[in-house]
């Protein structure tokens, strides 16, 4: 198999575990403080997996433009901005049914992409959004019928989340494209300044908003780093894969995170799942596999 594909799904895997972490994570400190650590306890593994990027490619550090910069810092706020959002889901609804809604962003890359990047969406393309969409229907509360139910505040937080996470997708592959150097080590650049900045500006913001925060992820630093390992592994997955394939594909293979989040909402938060749910997890799976087969 190409390695986009092995990338994917390693980035898939270990994303499935970092959000069930950050669940956990979140019961213990703010919405903000969950989203710091998985910057925060990555940031001194990145410089360590960018070193020995460099090192493996006998490369030196690409030269930036202001191109690069701003797709790098649009793309770290962007997915600040979706995990508050996602963190904020998981009070709303449980663990499985957040991060189904959150996974509106592949249908989101392909169509965004579409339109802002001139990536065409082939006819399978608008029949899984379809797909998508009636799926996202069918996992809103069933007091809610029908179109109606788009209008919900799960489904406000869970579709912002995915519209945030489809422009980091967007915007880190137009920064790793930007630098024109072996996409291992682009990618592996991009991931370190992006997440430096994170961790620079979400850091700065809690210090002044709530710096108690900083004392309780320290006292969590288990858990802490083990969501900054997971997210590090995650990114560098899907990092690279952008740079080696469009990102649309990428995310479209990378719904198999879906069979782990039902594993671990199952057996490590004993959350249950109505028939209705089941269907529209069905077709959002549908979408994902048409997508990725006729693509």
């Amino acid at each position: 198999m190409s390695t986009w594909i092995w990338l994917t799904l390693m980035a898939a895997v270990a994303q499935a575990f970092r959000t069930a972490g950050q669940k956990t994570l979140s019961e213990r400190v703010s919405i903000w403080g969950t989203t710091f650590a998985r910057y925060a306890f990555s940031l001194p593994l990145v410089w360590v997996y960018l070193y020995l990027q460099l090192h493996w490619q006998d490369s030196e550090l690409p030269e930036i433009s202001s191109t690069f910069l701003l797709y790098s810092l649009g793309a770290g706020l962007a997915q600040i901005a979706a995990t508050v959002v996602i963190v904020k889901l998981f009070h709303l609804r449980n663990f499985a049914i957040g991060v189904i809604y959150s996974k509106s962003e592949t249908v989101l890359v392909a169509v965004l992409g579409a339109i802002i990047f001139s990536q065409e969406l082939s006819w399978a393309g608008w029949v899984s959004v379809l797909l998508g969409t009636v799926g996202l229907i069918f996992l809103n509360p069933p007091g809610q019928q029908g179109w109606r139910s788009l209008f919900s505040v799960s489904a406000a937080f869970g579709l912002g989340g995915g519209f945030l996470l489809a422009l980091t997708t967007l915007w880190v592959r137009q920064a790793s494209l930007s630098l024109d150097d072996d996409p291992l080590v682009a990618s592996a650049y991009t991931l370190t300044v992006t997440i430096l900045m994170q961790t620079v500006l979400l850091g700065g913001f809690i210090w002044f908003k709530e710096p108690q925060t900083l004392g309780k992820l320290i006292q969590q630093w288990k858990l802490s780093g083990s969501v900054g390992l997971l997210s590090l592994v995650g990114s560098i997955g899907w990092f690279t894969a952008f740079s080696l394939q469009n990102p649309a594909l990428v995310k479209t293979l990378g719904q198999v995170e879906f069979f782990f989040t039902l594993i671990i909402s199952s057996r490590l938060f004993r959350e249950k799942h109505s028939p209705r749910e089941y269907c529209g997890m069905a077709l959002i799976l549908s979408s994902v596999i048409l997508l990725l087969w006729l693509a």
